[in-house]
């Protein structure tokens, strides 16, 4: 969440289907400025948010981004993201993201 409380907008594009993964062109606008990236979201990162298959895939795509958008001081946002990459970065991301998922 930005310094003044106010929660990041989420917006996703198109869903086109990759090589085992979702793909969208999506926005992140807030406080702190707009920003445009593709994120790219696995089957197996899929699998780990929605493990009961309840929830879109454009549903865990945008409480990715809001965990990217949440952390991006100390996660630099990049034109390019993988939902992986969350994990690999931030300790407690997966917990994080799945509480988004419940938002």
């Amino acid at each position: 969440m930005s310094s003044d409380g106010a929660e990041p907008n989420i917006r996703l594009g198109a869903e086109r289907e990759a090589e085992q993964s979702w793909i969208w062109h999506a926005s992140i606008d807030a406080p702190e400025g707009s920003t445009l990236h593709e994120l790219r979201l696995s089957w197996a990162d899929y699998n780990i948010y929605s493990p009961d298959g309840s929830r879109t895939p454009a549903d865990v795509g945008r409480a990715v981004l809001q965990f990217f958008a949440h952390h991006r001081a100390s996660f630099p946002l990049r034109e390019r993201l993988d939902a992986s990459m969350a994990r690999m970065r931030i300790r407690g991301a997966d917990a994080e993201i799945i509480g988004n998922l419940g938002k």
